[in-house]
């Protein structure tokens, strides 16, 4: 009820302040500032009273209304530039830094053509702006300076008892929110702020100098707009990439030259793809680069390099098949090179490439085996100190290839390639090296795929708080890394943090989607589903699903949605639409659904037999301490509790309670886990505990 008295409020404010605009616009129009009464304004305001248009308004209810000549000349210019400007559409999207300053150019521009047309007008505002009443002068008047409610004209009215002209940030706003979008995603109320500044600014520089050319005021109040608002907010790259964006159109102005534009170009291409978040566009440069670059055989490193890169660009993007073609295309580019070129090492960093797509497409073991020979070729000659090339791209092999064997479900081996390539860093770079916080995400990923979600918790936070120092902060790999973070709350057993980590972030909006990478986009919003399912909210999560591709990894999500709101039998079809060959690991998550959609539907046998298929799995195919093969066991327990077989529990549930290590230093399900606390539970619901040692119990209380 306060709310919509609240707006009530606004509307009447408004509708009293937009009357009084057009009075006093139309007084001003046609006499000098100083002949103009407060009577003259007053007896042009049309409001309705009583059911019919009043005749005109007081002086005195004028002066209660707007307490200052400063804010009728505000309110005039506003009501003149929205007269001016009425009709008027939002421009198009812009892509590029160029193309933001000259979107806010253009408005400015429109604002200048304002002022010619209005000149008389806007003089007057400029007498009045600055003007002092009476009164405030006097020291024992200590006039409390009034509040409007929030709204269009009230924000002008305030700005104006303060001596400001902000009529243009209503026509600015969404225009320099539309510009900053081309390269960031502004924060709330940031666009309005902005606007109101740069209004400002442009009444005073067209007020001052009405004579100065308007398209050289436009120009260089964007230009301030740029180094002032939009650099701040993205981060110094923006402002190299607006320098080699003006190069580069340079170039195509001064005339034909397809060499000089490739050179332009690769200084944006690599600006984007080093620098700024913005993958899409760099992908695009790439494209428009390629061909210039190959008809000129000098050219032919610089084309598989672009080539390549693209390639990566696309594969982030989710565009596995072009992806591919960039990749396989280096490949044949570098096996033409002449030695001086050294053409293996292109080759190897193409084949490198290749495999990490397999293994993003799902055939990671496939990839791991290409990534141990490539890995096993670069090995040959590194220094075993130094960081040179050599070095580096044998460190980034070996970081995939610990990437490929956890997504193998060799998560073991995962994490023992992981901290060696770790270490390895740690001995060449040091600790607080942003290359070195990229392989501690990879330990961590690795943890977590080994059901160590606290170690993995611990390791992410550190790299996350190096790469955030590097890196802007609505790019790629600082978004991974909180997609990363959110899983692992999930996988912890705190999915409502794990909604909170995403909630909010850049990761989960459109404009990532568009500009930077549509695969992360739809795998945060996945997560962030998972993590409304196990919070109790899973009709919401199954409709965020619903706008997802429907992949595998979503239609197990579905799945586990469908259960937790108790219809199993919708579950289980939705599972009968997966791929009967998908790789290991993911069969064995597609099992472990089945099975917990069977034993809901009261169909035992069922259960237990795709809980059996799992266990198959083990050993030859994933870990046999595989955090689903391990949830596969529980599942059985869970079985035999319930048909009174109470004793086979206690050899199921073994692995999920042996705290002993494993070949990476660790057991099978780190502390915490919620696997180990529901084994430990079952375990003593069965009669059957887990002995505790001497170390498992705390100290402090002997």
């Amino acid at each position: 009820m306060s709310s919509y008295r609240g707006n009530q409020a606004v509307l009447a404010q408004e509708r009293r302040l937009a009357a009084i605009a057009a009075a006093s616009a139309a007084a001003f129009r046609h006499s000098d500032y100083h002949q103009v009464r407060a009577e003259d304004v007053a007896e042009r305001v049309r409001l309705p009273r009583g059911g019919e248009k009043d005749t005109g308004r007081s002086a005195v209810w004028l002066y209660n209304e707007v307490r200052s000549r400063r804010v009728l000349v505000a309110l005039a210019a506003k009501h003149a530039f929205d007269e001016f400007t009425s009709g008027e559409n939002t421009p198009e999207p812009v892509t590029s830094m160029l193309g933001a300053a000259e979107s806010v150019a253009a408005a400015l521009r429109r604002i200048a053509r304002f002022h010619q047309v209005e000149r008389f007008l806007l003089a007057q505002v400029r007498l009045g702006i600055g003007d002092i009443s009476t009164s405030e002068k006097r020291p024992s008047a200590a006039q409390t300076p009034p509040v409007w409610l929030t709204g269009t004209y009230g924000s002008a009215a305030a700005a104006g008892w303060e001596g400001r002209v902000t009529a243009y940030a209503e026509y600015l706003a969404p225009r320099l929110d539309q510009a900053a979008r081309a390269v960031a995603v502004p924060p709330e109320n940031w666009a309005k702020t902005s606007a109101e500044r740069l209004s400002e600014l442009a009444f005073r520089a067209m007020s001052d100098d009405a004579d100065a050319p308007a398209d050289r005021q436009a120009e260089g109040l964007a230009a301030y707009w740029l180094a002032r608002d939009l650099i701040p907010l993205t981060g110094e790259w923006a402002d190299r990439l607006h320098a080699a964006e003006r190069t580069a159109e340079l170039v195509e102005k001064i005339g034909p030259n397809g060499r000089s534009r490739a050179n332009a170009l690769v200084v944006v291409f690599q600006v984007l793809l080093d620098s700024s978040p913005l993958l899409a566009r760099a992908a695009e440069v790439g494209a428009e680069l390629i061909p210039l670059l190959a008809g000129s055989p000098a050219d032919a490193v610089t084309l598989c390099d672009v080539t390549s890169r693209r390639g990566l660009a696309l594969l982030r993007l989710g565009d596995t098949a072009a992806a591919r073609g960039c990749f396989e295309e280096s490949r044949r580019i570098a096996e033409k090179l002449p030695d001086s070129a050294d053409p293996s090492s292109l080759i190897a960093r193409a084949e490198h490439n290749l495999a990490e797509l397999l293994v993003d497409e799902g055939h990671a073991e496939q990839g791991r085996a290409i990534l141990a020979d490539v890995a096993g070729r670069r090995s040959a000659g590194v220094p075993t100190t130094g960081a040179g090339p050599a070095w580096r791209r044998h460190t980034l092999t070996r970081q995939a290839l610990a990437r490929a064997t956890t997504r193998a479900g060799r998560v073991v081996e995962g994490v023992r390639l992981a901290e060696a390539t770790l270490t390895d860093r740690e001995d060449r770079l040091g600790q607080d090296n942003v290359n070195t916080a990229s392989a501690r995400v990879t330990l961590a990923e690795a943890l977590l795929a080994a059901a160590h979600p606290a170690q993995a918790r611990h390791h992410l936070s550190e790299a996350m708080r190096l790469r955030s120092l590097y890196l802007p902060g609505e790019g790629y790999w600082p978004q991974y890394d909180l997609v990363r973070l959110a899983e692992i709350e999930l996988h912890a057993g705190f999915p409502a943090q794990a909604v909170r980590l995403l909630d909010d972030a850049t990761v989960t909006t459109t404009w990532f989607a568009d500009r930077v990478s549509p695969r992360l986009h739809e795998e945060a919003v996945l997560i962030r589903s998972l993590g409304l399912t196990a919070s109790g909210e899973a009709l919401t999560a199954l409709s965020d699903l619903a706008e997802l591709p429907q992949t595998r990894a979503v239609l197990r999500a579905q799945a586990t949605a469908r259960l937790t709101v108790g219809d199993p039998a919708s579950a289980a079809r939705v599972l009968d639409a997966l791929d009967p060959g998908e790789p290991a690991p993911e069969q064995a998550e597609t099992l472990l659904i089945r099975a917990r959609a069977a034993a809901a539907l009261g169909r035992e046998q069922a259960a237990e037999e795709a809980c059996q298929a799992i266990l198959a799995l083990a050993g030859d195919q994933i870990d046999a301490t595989h955090p689903t093969v391990l949830g596969a066991r529980l599942g059985l327990a869970l079985q035999r509790v319930r048909s009174d077989r109470a004793a086979e529990v206690g050899d199921l549930l073994a692995p999920l309670l042996d705290r002993r290590a494993l070949a990476h230093g660790k057991p099978a399900l780190g502390d915490g886990h919620p696997l180990l606390a529901e084994a430990m539970a079952l375990a003593a619901r069965a009669g059957a505990p887990p002995a505790r040692a001497p170390e498992d119990q705390l100290w402090e209380n002997f």
